[in-house]
């Protein structure tokens, strides 16, 4: 989830497989070695909390992320997951009915701040910066205590963050970012907007333990970009990645970058242009369908959403951009699996004469 920043805890209870009651037979070892920090410090044991959302409680009543992988709680989920019950996750959401989810090395999700200094209607209504008041004080003493935990944690990790702000632009999480002191067997993936990487990395300790770069940019163009990624401007945009090619072309370790791109109504005839912008820096990236994180009253989402409304007035040109982009091999890789699949069923549709 990355960037749903109203109450989703009224949209998105998805009915548990106690009240399913589906036979499973691939395995997960997620409750084993995966923790989940919100954005009121509870802590859970999938990287995604909606998928099994039983709290094992807050992260500052434990003093080792190893005495939470073994509260009598955990315990029990570990226990009914290894029986291939599933009882409290949503398994028809996670992938578990189709493959195996196996993750060889722990991995931690800090998602404790919601801070961002943009404002991007496809992610929150409006402004949200904490920068001081109550919910600055407590979760900005969870970040220093998450920092600790970290600092004395040795097993080989993967720590990500942030999925509900931007990590850089956050005032609570800046002990992580300047005093995280990680281990050669420890990674970071950065989520983030990327208009702040020149100002913070430089001067963190992390710059060096980031091996993948989440850059949401939305565009491909000045006038695009700052349309829908409110806040930011493009010639910002543009001298960070510039900072960010440069910085990891002279590391020792490899990095990755993949630059996100959400098609909605605004910016789906930018999608070329965004293609071009990834190859121009080597940069990976991903042409993705617009979430519905309810920011957007009544039927404004179908305003904007021009690829699943098919009723849209744009929709039948931003299908023909699509399928461009998917009928050249150089640029289909750009298209998250959902849109190939969307364009090969349409393709396939046609030639039925449906």
């Amino acid at each position: 989830m990355s960037g749903a920043h109203t109450d989703l805890s009224k949209h998105f209870r998805f009915p548990r497989n106690n009240d399913l009651n589906l036979r499973i037979t691939h395995r997960c070892t997620l409750p084993f070695n995966t923790l989940s920090i919100n954005f009121e410090g509870k802590c859970f044991l999938c990287h995604c909390e909606p998928f099994l959302p039983v709290s094992i409680g807050d992260i500052e009543s434990f003093d080792s992320f190893e005495s939470i992988w073994n509260h009598p709680v955990a315990k029990a989920i570990q226990q009914d997951v290894s029986d291939l019950k599933y009882t409290q996750c949503a398994v028809d959401r996670c992938g578990i009915l189709h493959n195996n989810m196996r993750k060889p090395r722990y991995a931690i999700h800090i998602n404790i701040d919601q801070s961002c200094n943009l404002r991007c209607p496809s992610c929150r209504k409006g402004t949200i910066m904490h920068t001081y008041g109550d919910v600055f004080d407590l979760n900005h003493r969870r970040a220093i205590h998450i920092t600790n935990l970290l600092n004395k944690f040795d097993h080989p990790c993967d720590i990500v963050m942030s999925g509900n702000g931007d990590p850089l632009a956050s005032l609570i999480m800046r002990p992580i970012v300047y005093d995280l002191h990680l281990k050669q067997n420890q990674n970071i993936t950065l989520f983030t907007n990327g208009l702040m990487l020149k100002h913070h990395l430089p001067k963190s300790k992390i710059i060096s333990s980031i091996n993948k770069y989440q850059i949401s940019i939305d565009a491909g163009s000045k006038e695009v970009y700052e349309s829908v990624r409110l806040g930011g401007t493009f010639d910002s945009l543009i001298e960070n990645l510039d900072f960010l090619r440069e910085t990891i072309d002279s590391m020792s370790h490899e990095s990755t970058v993949l630059l996100f791109f959400c098609c909605q109504q605004k910016n789906y005839h930018d999608m070329e242009n965004f293609i071009d912008l990834c190859n121009k820096y080597g940069f990976k990236g991903t042409i993705t369908k617009l979430e519905n994180w309810y920011t957007w009253e009544g039927s404004d989402y179908l305003k904007q959403d021009v690829i699943g409304n098919v009723n849209h007035q744009e929709h039948s040109m931003a299908f023909e951009t699509l399928t461009r982009i998917y009928d050249n091999p150089e640029t289909r890789k750009f298209l998250h699996s959902y849109l190939q699949l969307l364009v090969e069923n349409r393709k396939k549709s046609h030639c039925l004469g449906m």
